[in-house]
């Protein structure tokens, strides 16, 4: 294991040195940047200079307290809103002699959508639209006998969508009827479309174990079209509150996870942490740093590499 060890630290200075040096080597030499890492006498403690860290591009956080952020992705489809759909019928039995307005047309309140020729009527008499909205279904034909209680049209407000999705059973208890959503599209990568959860199944498909779920998406320009494949993303929050890091800070060493945090000008110590939970992008820790500790994000693998790279001259 001990060789093991060796050739893995080997490697990383190896590496490192590879990437790093091309840098170094291209400005003039200082006093400042002699020595990428050096040991400060401290354990855990490791410096790196300012010009150095501006040539790894380091950043740092200060940690903050907060519920921990969880990221809930879910694929689903468009739909119509039942509730802003409508039938359209004739104000009198006749036969249809005109389609004036085509199904997917966008339609305004007021505008014809058919004639139709009336007994004892000389002309024929509009039909028109209750509603703004797009026809979605188109029932009648020229030269059909119609009657007051046929539909020769719906139309549905498609400015507001439904979205339906399937939510696996352990995701359930994070989402609740009201909460926001967030919807993206292929078909428009550079855009989103947000909305609200507004209906959770009681039911769970005994086979799938999932719950369907339904949120209402605006819908402006009439982008999202009927039956189109999306992707929902429901940002939960939890209750209780944790120290919260970036993933990418967090370092494993051995069997320890660790973060690095800024202790003066270019020192840096290694604090040894407890992880509560954790998702793709964000840690909540439970012990081992404080509420306004500055610890560093990107560059904190070149911090793990000094340790490791001291240890390996130490053997």
């Amino acid at each position: 294991m001990n060789n093991f060890k060796s050739l893995f630290i080997i490697a990383i200075v190896f590496i490192l040195g590879v990437f790093i040096s091309p840098y170094i080597r291209g400005h003039k030499p200082s006093e400042d940047v002699k020595q990428e890492e050096e040991s400060q006498g401290e354990d855990g403690v490791i410096k790196l200079e300012k010009k150095s860290q501006e040539l790894v591009n380091f950043k740092m956080v200060e940690v903050r307290k907060s519920p921990l952020a969880e990221k809930i992705s879910i694929a689903g489809q468009i739909a119509q809103d039942a509730n802003e759909t409508h039938n359209v019928f004739p104000p009198q039995a006749g036969v249809v002699v005109e389609n004036t307005a085509q199904l997917g047309a966008i339609v305004k309140k007021g505008d014809v959508l058919s004639r139709i020729k009336v007994e004892e009527q000389p002309d024929p008499i509009d039909v028109k639209s209750p509603y703004d909205g797009v026809v979605i279904g188109d029932f009648d034909t020229v030269g059909q006998k119609v009657e007051k209680i046929s539909s020769l049209c719906a139309i549905a407000d498609l400015s507001k969508v439904w979205a339906n999705f399937d939510i696996y059973e352990k995701d359930i208890a994070k989402v609740k009827i009201g909460q926001n959503i967030t919807l993206s599209s292929s078909a428009y990568s550079d855009q989103s479309f947000e909305g609200k959860i507004v209906f959770i199944s009681p039911r769970v498909d005994e086979t799938t174990r999932t719950i369907k779920i339904r949120a209402l998406i605006e819908n402006p320009a009439y982008l999202l079209k009927l039956g189109m494949f999306v992707n929902g993303e429901i940002i939960s929050q939890g209750s209780q509150e944790y120290m919260i890091l970036p993933a990418i800070a967090v370092q494993t060493l051995g069997d320890k996870r660790a973060v690095f945090v800024k202790i003066g000008d270019g020192k840096f110590h290694k604090k040894e942490i407890s992880i509560a939970l954790q998702t793709t992008d964000q840690v909540a820790i439970s012990e081992g740093v404080n509420v306004g500790d500055v610890v560093v994000t990107d560059g904190a693998f070149l911090l793990k590499s000094g340790l490791l790279k001291d240890e390996l001259e130490g053997e």
